[in-house]
């Protein structure tokens, strides 16, 4: 499928361009932000699940974001263009990266023949399937390995064909609340201790999930996160474990007891045990919540298999 180039100057964006911190915010915070582009240049070179990434222009020229066609091709009256041949074509793009500007990927990290591509401000450029597949390596090598995005797969760094759209938790993938998170638990598990920077070294720096404790039930329209309250820090398999629970997922508490009702102890050199500080502020945001605990279930259940 026919991939492309868009041109954005984040300074002086063409009239019909929306602002770019504002679609940067946007892409952040809810997974995409939609906006209409005009690519009257390539009106039937581009379809709905083509590839887009947009440049900045300029001394500091790059690549600064991703998105996605999501409408076929559409035209837009213009009365000041009435009887013109050039009438816009238009299409709907869900922008679902765009880097700060002072983070987007310079020329010079690119391949040389992506150099020469980079339209201006509003302009647009074809890729073949050859430089799109370059471009998308370049793009998922630069950005995968400065923005922390951890074990999220990267928009933009498979063809479209080979992903599909699912939903997350905005809590949970929130990077400021999982900093807020981590910096107040610390960086191991909630549940088995794991430490991933003591075990991989500082590979293994900022994998670290955090899982929120609040059930789907107490969320309603007017919830506020609390982060140092609502997010605990839990490893890939403790936290798959917390979301089988049902209705409510497990905390951590109760992950523990499971632990310890298998006689799983933790590796004193790889992991790092809760803290008394770290499970009465457990004990107090489930008391805050309203939520009964489980834990004893699974000491019970093992005593009578």
């Amino acid at each position: 499928m026919t991939a492309a180039l868009l041109g954005w100057d984040p300074v002086w964006p063409e009239v019909w361009q929306p602002d770019y911190q504002a679609a940067a915010a946007g892409a952040a915070e809810s997974g995409f932000f939609r906006a209409v582009w005009d690519i009257s240049g390539a009106a039937d070179e581009l379809e709905a699940g083509a590839d887009v990434w947009f440049t900045v222009p300029g001394e500091r020229a790059g690549v600064a974001g991703h998105g996605v066609v999501v409408s076929s091709p559409y035209g837009f009256h213009d009365e000041d263009r009435r009887g013109q041949r050039d009438q816009p074509v238009l299409v709907d793009i869900d922008i679902d990266a765009l880097l700060p500007l002072e983070e987007h990927i310079p020329l010079v990290h690119l391949p040389p023949v992506l150099a020469g591509l980079c339209p201006g401000g509003g302009d647009l450029t074809i890729l073949d399937s050859s430089t799109e597949t370059d471009l998308r390596h370049a793009w998922a090598r630069n950005v995968s390995s400065t923005n922390g995005l951890g074990p999220a797969l990267l928009p933009g760094s498979l063809p479209q064909a080979a992903v599909r759209w699912s939903l997350t938790s905005r809590y949970e993938s929130d990077p400021d609340a999982a900093r807020i998170a981590l910096a107040h638990y610390g960086p191991s598990c909630s549940v088995c201790g794991f430490d991933p920077e003591t075990v991989f070294g500082r590979e293994g720096a900022g994998i670290m999930q955090v899982h929120h404790i609040v059930p789907a039930r107490l969320v309603t329209d007017d919830y506020d996160l609390d982060a140092a309250v609502d997010l605990v820090p839990l490893c890939g398999n403790c936290h798959a474990m917390a979301h089988s629970g049902f209705p409510d997922p497990y905390s951590p508490a109760e992950l523990r007891a499971m632990l310890a009702a298998q006689g799983v102890s933790p590796h004193a050199a790889h992991v790092a045990s809760p803290g008394p500080e770290q499970l009465r502020a457990e004990a107090d945001a489930r008391a805050l919540l309203g939520l009964g605990g489980r834990e004893n279930d699974w000491a019970a259940r093992k005593a009578a298999d």
